[in-house]
């Protein structure tokens, strides 16, 4: 498994319950409790990235998970297009 990207990606909160995944200075997408009383999980995240094959909400056991998550999500599609941190290995 490749290196995640933590010092590239950021979550800045948007409110108590919700948070904002920000790319570089890029908003792609964002964290927060499912409205759903049927859900099995309580939190929810979606991304937004350029040909990525879904925008859909997917569910998370909390937060932190929610956020591992994303940051993978947003490892694999960083490998697939090719995108490297600057400064990182090449």
């Amino acid at each position: 498994m490749s290196e995640l990207h933590d010092g590239v990606v950021a979550f800045r909160p948007l409110s108590s319950t919700r948070e904002e995944i920000v790319l570089g200075r890029v908003a792609v997408g964002e964290i927060g409790p499912t409205h759903d009383p049927r859900a099995r999980f309580p939190v929810c995240f979606r991304l937004d990235l350029p040909d990525n094959s879904s925008r859909a909400w997917r569910p998370a056991r909390d937060m932190s998970d929610a956020r591992r998550q994303a940051l993978q999500r947003i490892n694999d599609w960083m490998e697939a297009a090719g995108v490297r941190p600057i400064g990182g290995a090449t």
